[in-house]
């Protein structure tokens, strides 16, 4: 291996941490559907849910974690669990963000780009906009406020085991997003990952973010256009060349989400959301409310801009 690759290698071993290599050992990608199955990403949807709230501390957060870890196992050449600590109003609390690596350098000629997706994978403690101040101290179901966008991932983890892309990706699934109460003590996966990223140079990254909703519209966000303009432009001409209605050439406000640390610390990352949900932050946010089309429409973007597509 060159000097060159080396040194990436490293990188991404240091940013993974101390712990022992999980490696792909499920039924070979062949004995699968080839392309991005939406059907397959509903299924990992409702299986997130079944758990219960994916709240950091509890049984379900911790049955959750193993679950992603081994679907994301089966397939990626290599996955890291990222530990860390956060301080929050009641103390502290470990976290874990999980991360799987497609095409790492190898040989005498690493990745010479390298593009990520990322969701978060916790669910909020709290259902704050339940109109019945008794019912908001519980915790919500998030299937499409966390489960969408990880279920999409775990998706696109058997999609790029099938057909190798040309690219090095990463795909890391964020814990703490949606912890709180407040902004202070939210977004906590991804202010560790942008603060501890020691790996190669990230091109382009795009963040996945309440996309399962039954009438998905995904217009575009208002950091991502200002801070991150040609990734939401290569995105948005592969939708339009596979002709999708989903993404649609509208303006949305500024939301914060984790996408925000990752543009902080230089990466340029764009943020796939539609933040018209009337369920969001509270107790029928459940997988009815989701639909199998709706991860599939984001799904086959991107996997179409994984695999070099520009439109």
């Amino acid at each position: 291996m060159a000097g060159g690759a080396v040194l990436v290698l490293a990188g991404l071993l240091g940013l993974f941490g101390a712990g022992p290599r999980s490696v792909g050992a499920g039924p070979a990608p062949t004995e699968e559907r080839a392309g991005f199955d939406g059907a397959r990403a509903f299924t990992h949807l409702q299986a997130q849910c079944e758990f219960g709230p994916r709240v950091p501390g509890t049984d379900a957060h911790e049955r959750c974690q193993a679950y992603l870890k081994r679907e994301l196992s089966r397939w990626a050449d290599e996955v890291r669990e990222q530990k860390f600590r956060a301080e929050v109003q009641s103390g502290s609390i470990e976290l874990t963000n999980l991360i799987a690596v497609f095409h790492p350098p190898t040989g005498d000629k690493p990745a010479a780009t390298w593009a990520m997706v990322c969701a978060h994978w916790d669910s909020r403690p709290t259902a704050d906009n339940e109109t019945d101040p008794a019912r908001r101290a519980q915790p919500i179901p998030g299937a499409n406020d966390g489960a969408s966008g990880a279920a999409v991932v775990l998706e696109l983890a058997r999609t790029l085991a099938a057909k190798r892309p040309p690219v090095g990706v990463m795909l890391v699934l964020f814990d703490g997003e949606d912890y709180g109460p407040d902004v202070d003590h939210m977004l906590l996966g991804a202010r560790h990952f942008a603060k501890e990223y020691r790996g190669p140079k990230i091109d382009w990254a795009v963040l996945l973010d309440m996309i399962g909703e039954r009438d998905l519209r995904i217009p575009i966000e208002g950091y991502s256009q200002r801070m991150a303009p040609a990734v939401v432009k290569r995105i948005w001409n592969v939708a339009r060349a596979r002709g999708s209605s989903v993404f649609v050439d509208r303006k949305s406000g500024y939301i914060g989400d984790d996408h925000l640390p990752l543009l902080r610390a230089g990466i340029p990352c764009i943020v796939l959301i539609d933040f018209d949900y009337p369920y969001w932050h509270t107790l029928a946010d459940t997988p009815d409310k989701c639909a199998p089309e709706s991860l599939q429409a984001v799904g086959d973007v991107l996997v179409a801009a994984l695999m070099g597509g520009r439109g």
